[in-house]
């Protein structure tokens, strides 16, 4: 597990910019805390990072929203989705979400706790937590290899 504290916002999303460089083409990433924790500010950096020209905005009512990416790395596509709304598994699945992560795309997911089931452990958790001081606290889990899980650590210390 890594961790990386935010004071502010600015720091949230560049923490999520920073973050986008351990990510990988079909790689799915699950956004979990509390409603204002800084989930989609978190994405929009993740979105830079990708290369992402176009505004982000939650997917709240949408569920899911498509966004090319313009790098060097593979990734054409980031596929935003926000769970939000979903009353039941049953609902997830109809979202299909698995077929979203094709082989040039990342899958973020707001609220990825719902959908957690569907993936089993081949995701990489981020967890938002939101301190006493208001600042916020990052935790990344998921199952690396070693390149990526030193990148993990390189980005956790910045």
């Amino acid at each position: 597990m890594s961790t990386r504290r935010c004071a502010l916002d600015a720091d949230t999303q560049r923490a999520g910019e920073q973050f986008a460089r351990v990510l990988r083409p079909g790689d799915i990433v699950l956004l979990s805390g509390h409603l204002g924790a800084g989930k989609t500010t978190f994405t929009k950096g993740v979105a830079a990072g990708l290369g992402v020209r176009e505004r982000v905005t939650s997917p709240t009512f949408t569920m899911v929203r498509e966004h090319e990416c313009h790098n060097d790395r593979g990734i054409t596509t980031l596929q935003h989705c926000d769970v939000y709304r979903v009353e039941s598994l049953a609902e997830v699945l109809d979202l299909d979400l698995g077929e979203l992560a094709e082989e040039s795309a990342v899958v973020l997911i707001e609220w990825g706790e719902l959908a957690e089931s569907l993936f089993g452990r081949e995701v990489l958790h981020v967890t938002i937590d939101i301190d006493d001081d208001d600042a916020r606290t990052l935790r990344v889990e998921g199952l690396l290899d070693d390149e990526r899980r030193d990148a993990l650590e390189q980005w956790a210390q910045l």
